[in-house]
């Protein structure tokens, strides 16, 4: 039984973007254009994409970590934009690559942790969209951005989102449990879940920890991260890793029912010197 208490960035053995199970209600949630539940709805997507695009060449090489079943990424590479899309989940990524083979459209999709593994160089913008760097912890993101330095030429931008402390509005510190005695989102079969949501106030970071129990099982634990900044502390971070801020909106993402919609997107270009 795990009966440990959570602890900040502390990172569970299982995911749910790699479980089988849950996977596919993950994109099943991701092609719900109406929701924002695992993507946004597709007016904001739509909007996005125009925020992204604005001031840039109808062409050249964009790299999406975290593309999910590449909803963003369709609509880039109909642009006339060359397109590299990066997902850890293999159910995401297969879909992707079926709907751009149905539409005709030439985007590399690759199913890999951006983390650990090699992802190219040569772009001339790097996207990270739905607040997945905020999902990263500290050691992680300056993993990251020294990839994506080091990937984009020498004018590269890099765009990505990150939740403001509006979040704490909308999230909840609570323990609880509740019976399944059938399917849903977590397990196919009936089971116990174990729900764990815990505010780092020192770190500005919410930490969502389910543990699903089911006869016969090892009980399984799904740790997510959502980290909030100020734009003070996105200028800080972005300048020691060698990035300066171009732009930041955040009036892109509007009210839900999912989540915050204190969402800022940053544009940052790589410095030289």
């Amino acid at each position: 039984m795990i009966l440990n208490d959570l602890k900040a960035y502390q990172r569970s053995e299982h995911f749910i973007w790699t479980d089988d199970y849950i996977s596919q209600n993950m994109l099943t949630a991701h092609l719900d254009l109406s929701s924002d539940v695992a993507s946004r709805n597709i007016n904001t997507i739509e909007k996005t994409i125009e925020w992204i695009l604005a001031k840039s060449p109808n062409r050249g090489k964009i790299l999406d970590l975290g593309c999910g079943p590449g909803l963003y990424d369709s609509l880039l590479a109909k642009k006339g934009y060359h397109v590299t899309g990066i997902d850890i989940s293999e159910r995401s990524i297969s879909y992707a690559k079926r709907k751009a083979s149905a539409e005709n459209l030439r985007i590399d999709y690759q199913c890999k942790d951006y983390i650990k593994a090699d992802i190219g160089t040569g772009y001339d913008m790097a996207i990270c969209i739905y607040c997945d760097f905020g999902a990263l912890t500290p050691d992680e993101q300056r993993i990251l951005l020294k990839k994506i330095y080091n990937g984009l030429d020498e004018e590269g931008v890099l765009i990505f989102d990150v939740f403001k402390a509006g979040l704490c509005d909308t999230m909840q510190a609570k323990r609880d449990w509740r019976f399944s005695d059938e399917a849903d989102f977590w397990c196919e079969r009936p089971h116990f879940i174990l729900e764990e949501v815990k505010h780092f106030a020192m770190e500005k970071v919410w930490g969502t920890r389910n543990i699903i129990i089911e006869a016969g099982k090892t009980p399984r634990e799904y740790i997510t991260w959502d980290r909030y900044y100020t734009e003070d502390e996105i200028n800080r971070l972005l300048t020691e890793n060698r990035f300066d801020i171009i732009a930041i909106n955040d009036q892109l993402v509007a009210k839900n029912d999912f989540t915050s919609n204190d969402v800022m997107f940053i544009k940052a270009k790589k410095r030289l010197k």
